[in-house]
């Protein structure tokens, strides 16, 4: 599996994930007079760099979008299997549900791919269990709609087991 590399504003900066303020303020203004438009004749892809870098120092500036920031790439190295989650960090059910479907709809991964990324063998083993009783009760219940002059079988097959 090739390794994936997240785009993120540590990156757009050129600095360390734990850099402090200083660094960053410093690799901004390096990174701002190298790619400022007005020494590129006004190209709109300087102007469009120049945007992101702004966006990026003003969220590695402020502890809470920052720790907002480390937390999304936490989240997202996990997500790529880039890194395997902490006892704190396990996603919930309901974040491994969104990351397969997100995975098969933005990504175009086929579902087995995706389930077996986003699910352990046993959680995948307990929600095909789930999925059988589910589907056996739901045939019962067919059964017993379809073919009410077996109702009374059902009924003495169910007494049987009291």
């Amino acid at each position: 599996m090739k390794r994936t590399k997240i785009a993120t504003y540590y990156g757009r900066l050129k600095v360390a994930q734990d850099a402090p303020p200083e660094v960053i303020r410093a690799a901004y203004k390096v990174l701002v007079q190298k790619y400022h438009p007005d020494r590129h004749q006004g190209s709109l892809r300087h102007e469009i760099v120049l945007t992101a870098l702004n966006k990026a120092q003003e969220v590695l500036l402020d502890p809470a979008r920052r720790a907002g920031h480390d937390q999304w790439i936490r989240a997202e190295e996990i997500r790529l299997g880039l890194r395997d989650p902490g006892p704190d960090e396990q996603p919930t059910l309901r974040e491994r549900w969104d990351g397969l479907w997100a995975g098969m709809r933005e990504e175009g991964m086929p579902f087995e791919e995706a389930w077996r990324m986003h699910f352990t063998r046993r959680q995948r083993m307990g929600v095909i269990a789930a999925g059988t009783v589910l589907m056996a009760l739901l045939l019962v219940g067919l059964l017993a709609v379809l073919w009410p002059e077996q109702n009374d079988v059902l009924v003495r097959l169910s007494a049987r087991g009291r």
